[in-house]
C-alpha cells in the first residue's frame, strides 16, 4: 500500500530548548516520511526565532533556556547527545527547509505584542507573520497537529 503524503501542522506556544527539540525532531519525522510540515509560532515560540534568538537557544549550552522542571537533568542529557551526535534543532529544520518541506509562519498577534511588524526581525527560516484563521485552515487540512 503506497502512503499518501500530507502536511503536519505543529503549533509551537514554547521557545525552550528542549520543547524546540521536540518540535525539530517531529517536523523532520514528518519530512522523512514525504509530509509537508508547517509550523505556527506563538508567543514564546516566536520569541525563539526572533533574529539573533536561535543562536541563543544552543542545545549543548546548560546555561540556555530550558524547561525549569528539568534543569537538573540538563548536564546529562547534554552529555548524551552530544555522545550520540545529535543534531541542533536548528539544523534539523534546515534541512527540511532546503528539501522544500517546511514554512514557518508567526502568529501576527505574537509579533505585535513583541513590538514587530515585519518578517525581517524574524530569522531568516520564518517564510511570513499571518494570523490564527490561516492557522486553523491549515489544522482543517493537515493529517496531525502537534501542540506543543
Amino acid at each position: 500500500m503506497e502512503e499518501e503524503s500530507g502536511k503536519v501542522l505543529i503549533v509551537l506556544f514554547s521557545g525552550t530548548v528542549d520543547r524546540l527539540l521536540m518540535m525539530a525532531s517531529l517536523a523532520w519525522g514528518a519530512a522523512a516520511m514525504g509530509q509537508e510540515v508547517v509550523i505556527f509560532l506563538q508567543t514564546w515560540g516566536a520569541y525563539a526565532f526572533l533574529k539573533g534568538n536561535p543562536e541563543k537557544l544552543d542545545q549543548y549550552d546548560p546555561n540556555s533556556r530550558w524547561s525549569e522542571e528539568y534543569k537538573d537533568l540538563v548536564p546529562k542529557v547534554i552529555q548524551e547527545m552530544k555522545r550520540a551526535g545529535t543534531a541542533s534543532w536548528y539544523e534539523l529544520l534546515q534541512d527540511i527547509k532546503e528539501d522544500g518541506l517546511l514554512k514557518i509562519y508567526v502568529c501576527s498577534t505574537a509579533a505585535e505584542q513583541m513590538g514587530v511588524n515585519s518578517k525581517e526581525a524574524f530569522d531568516g527560516l520564518v517564510d511570513d507573520i499571518t494570523g490564527v484563521v490561516e492557522c486553523a485552515q491549515i489544522a482543517e487540512t493537515a493529517m496531525y497537529t502537534y501542540y506543543i
